[in-house]
């Protein structure tokens, strides 16, 4: 007879197995002493079972609409589905699909395996429901459980406090004079988020250069809540920065009856979640009702913000010329509510899908079910795409293409990589950075440990992610030789030698570079970079 130990988590652990075979398989960073265990991690099987069952996945998340539809979630041409994360797959943001993948890994592991016992460690119900309808006869000892990643309290909270802030920015723009600007002669409009993306010089960091005089921004200041986080003292700083720089802005838009809707909405969605929490979702023989259940509820609030906004951006565009709207990202709730309104408001008006970050096989928000996406409404049973795709090289193109995208264009520039022309590498011996995604930073610490550990007379810079919580950086404090870096990732690229990312996009522009780039496979973590794409 054997055992399994599974653990979640990133620090490190002793455990003391009791079977003869212990197997030991970790998601995240966290290691595991006491005995001698079985190894079953394999990040490069890992990686290729996402890309398997990639297709199979997003056609079942696509088929989950139905249940939106015989619930009558719908308003006008378009079903609230298609506004959700869970439509959107947000791998980055949800760990349903990782876990998807790691289970079915355990279970090509283990298919010839009598498992007595397993240890499931810092995972929540919904992992641990899903373990259990692939190892049915295998007793279940569950410690520190991890809450849910989304909580209900929690997030009404959250959305109660969003339209308290969306009601005093009404009452703020009652009060507050408008700068109108003329953008009667513009040729494209660019959507974005002030300031969130903005450099000092009022210039979107992913659009760069390719605004031009005879183009203008439409920016948004409050946005979901989620995108971007706001005080009314800092809507009131940030609305009179953007519209003395010409810019318009969307919250000015706003009228009472957005948050009549938007409360209307959050009624019948809060209703149709507590209903569902009955429903078993099986994908693959397996029951991951509480992994779909957590990303379900976390979509509610989204939908409920983005009935805020939509009316904000229709009115914008029935009071504005706008020929060409280019705006990112096209595939989240946000870009996707972004093109059903354009359409169903000007079905002349050009939509333009503008990439935002890296596409790669593995990352599943690129990735639509066949048949799914659609340009012109209804939106009742396919998502609303953009007339056109702009993407930034022909690998990311041919993701568009393989999902459904239309008119997919490669850019003859990519914008947001014109700083690395002015970049001289000294590749400086001695120098390292780590440059972590949005929600990564300690698993690759935990994983860099040693190496930091063994080499003293190396200097590692990590430059943690700008919007993400960095508080895990107080538990390497004590290393010497790891630095916490302010500089820009530019200054940092011109300096190192070696590069270590996970998915960030650091690590493409490292490469561009020329310096050496170390890709970390995160275990029972899908990597999504780029990088893994290119032979060799």
């Amino acid at each position: 007879m054997a055992e399994l130990i599974l653990y979640r988590g990133s620090k490190r652990i002793t455990i003391t197995p009791t079977c003869d075979t212990c197997y030991l398989y970790r998601i995240g960073s966290g290691m595991v002493e006491g005995g001698d265990f079985v190894d079953l991690n394999d990040g490069g099987r890992l990686n290729t079972l996402a890309e398997e069952i990639r297709d199979d996945y997003s056609r079942w998340i696509y088929s989950l609409n139905a249940l939106f539809l015989e619930a009558g979630l719908t308003t006008g041409d378009m079903s609230l589905f298609f506004l959700t994360d869970l439509s959107c797959k947000r791998s980055e943001f949800f760990e349903t699909f990782d876990f998807v993948c790691s289970l079915l890994l355990l279970r090509e592991e283990l298919a010839d395996v009598k498992l007595k016992r397993a240890h499931l460690i810092g995972v929540d119900a919904g992992f641990t429901r899903a373990f259990q309808s692939l190892f049915p006869v295998t007793t279940i000892v569950a410690k520190d459980y991890a809450q849910a990643q989304t909580r209900l309290w929690r997030r009404l909270g959250s959305d109660i406090g969003f339209l308290v802030r969306t009601i005093g920015v009404l009452f703020v723009n009652a009060v507050m004079k408008k700068n109108v600007a003329n953008h009667q002669d513009v040729e494209r409009t660019f959507f974005s988020i002030y300031p969130q993306m903005f450099s000092t010089e009022g210039i979107d960091t992913k659009y760069g250069d390719f605004v031009s005089k005879r183009n203008n921004y439409v920016v948004s200041i409050l946005t979901d809540g989620m995108h971007q986080k706001t005080s009314l003292v800092d809507y009131v700083r940030w609305c009179r920065e953007a519209e003395n720089r010409g810019f318009g802005v969307l919250d000015r838009y706003l009228a009472v009856f957005d948050v009549a809707f938007s409360l209307y909405w959050a009624g019948r969605l809060w209703r149709f979640f507590v209903k569902q929490r009955s429903q078993v979702y099986l994908f693959k023989d397996m029951d991951i009702s509480g992994l779909i259940e957590t990303e379900l509820l976390f979509s509610i609030s989204r939908v409920t913000r983005l009935c805020v906004v939509k009316g904000a951006l229709r009115r914008f565009l029935e009071n504005n010329l706008v020929r060409e709207l280019v705006y990112y990202p096209c595939e989240y709730p946000l870009g996707r509510m972004i093109s059903w309104v354009a359409k169903s408001t000007d079905p002349s008006l050009l939509r333009t899908g503008f990439q935002m970050g890296i596409a790669s096989r593995r990352r599943l928000e690129q990735f639509l079910a066949p048949g799914e996406g659609e340009l012109n409404p209804p939106f009742l049973k396919h998502a609303p795409i953009p007339d056109r795709i702009l993407a930034e090289d022909e690998a990311a193109a041919s993701i568009y293409r393989y999902a459904g995208y239309q008119n997919v264009e490669v850019m003859d520039t990519i914008y947001r990589y014109l700083y690395l022309e002015q970049l001289n590498p000294q590749k400086r011996l001695g120098w390292e950075l780590i440059a972590p995604g949005l929600h990564d930073g300690a698993m690759m610490l935990a994983q860099l440990t040693s190496e930091i550990t063994v080499h003293p007379n190396t200097t590692y810079l990590i430059k943690p992610h700008p919007r993400a919580d960095n508080s895990y950086l107080a538990q390497w404090s004590m290393m010497d030789n790891l630095k916490v870096s302010t500089q820009p990732i530019a200054e940092l690229l011109a300096v190192v030698s070696n590069v270590f990312v996970t998915y960030s996009s650091v690590g493409v522009e490292a490469q561009r570079l020329g310096v050496a780039v170390t890709v970390i496979n995160v275990p029972g973590r899908v990597n999504t970079s780029p990088l893994l794409d290119c032979p060799g």
